[in-house]
């Protein structure tokens, strides 16, 4: 039996700022909407692949490799897992499926010009304008299911190809078996085990595809799940939440590196400690929901 994805994402375009406010970013609910930066946008025509291999064919980049065998979805990955010149990555991701990513990509460290190509529309919204990153992903490349570990809200937006994005409310958390001091989880929508999870059963989430074009709003804490659905890259730009705020700071600034720490010093013994926090959550979860 499938997670229950009913929950439907509404497509929007020329949304004002009010009407945005009042429909999407107060009640913290996602969105799709088009033309985001406006139909003349340069990213919208300018940002491809022949563009950035023109520009920064030759840098060497960090690559995060999902076939990967040693991959543990119980951990948080920040380290690449190896380097390649971005002009040859790009052919990869066009030349067929892949599961190599790059991810949280500051592509406006090498080529500062790039960043007057973006123009923020007036939502109501504080941007934080020093720092948009680009995704970039081969067909059936797969962002596991997390939480961003800011608690930012996130505007992400789809330049080449199409993804397909799983959402799912933060107040499911510990029916997500949401691991503790982190903001992961070791659940796959797409294929769940409710022998081992059984509090999936309780819980409903939004499933959508955008396109060149699209640009996802996902609430501060959504947890996300994002599949590659072709070779695509898009650009995600934040701006900090009210509610969260401090919560992200706090899960930056002290408790991944906490996590860190004492995994280091404990090793298999932190994890196993981990998962038993996080299934007396959930079936404590389970008894109210």
């Amino acid at each position: 039996m499938p997670i229950d994805l009913s929950l439907k994402v509404d497509v929007v375009e020329n949304i004002s700022k009010e009407e945005f406010q009042r429909k999407y970013m107060k009640p913290q609910k996602p969105v799709i909407i088009r033309n985001f930066y406006g139909k003349d946008a340069p990213l919208y025509s300018k940002w491809s692949f022949e563009y950035f291999a023109k520009e920064l064919g030759d840098l060497d980049v960090g690559i995060f490799d999902d076939e990967s065998s040693d991959r543990d979805d119980s951990k948080s990955y920040k380290n690449a897992d190896m380097t390649m010149k971005f002009g040859d990555y790009l052919n990869l991701l066009q030349s067929g499926p892949t599961q190599k990513r790059i991810f949280l990509f500051n592509i406006f460290k090498h080529l500062p010009s790039m960043k007057k190509d973006i123009t923020y529309p007036n939502l109501g919204v504080n941007f934080i304008k020093k720092l948009p990153f680009v995704f970039f992903g081969g067909k059936g490349a797969i962002t596991r299911i997390h939480q961003d570990m800011d608690m930012s809200n996130v505007f992400l937006t789809e330049l080449k190809g199409r993804k397909r994005i799983v959402l799912f409310d933060p107040s499911y958390s510990d029916l997500l078996y949401r691991y503790p001091f982190g903001v992961h989880s070791s659940i796959d929508p797409d294929k769940p085990d409710y022998d081992r999870f059984p509090g999936l059963e309780k819980v409903k989430g939004y499933e959508c595809e955008i396109e060149a074009g699209d640009t996802i709003f996902m609430p501060s804490a959504y947890w996300h799940h994002i599949e590659y659905l072709e070779g695509s890259f898009g650009v995600a730009v934040r701006s900090l939440s009210p509610t969260h705020k401090l919560r992200g700071l706090y899960n930056v600034a002290v408790l991944t590196h906490l996590d860190e720490v004492l995994l280091y010093l404990m090793g298999d013994k932190w994890y196993k400690m981990k998962d038993a926090i996080t299934r007396k959550r959930a079936q404590k979860a389970m008894k109210i929901n």
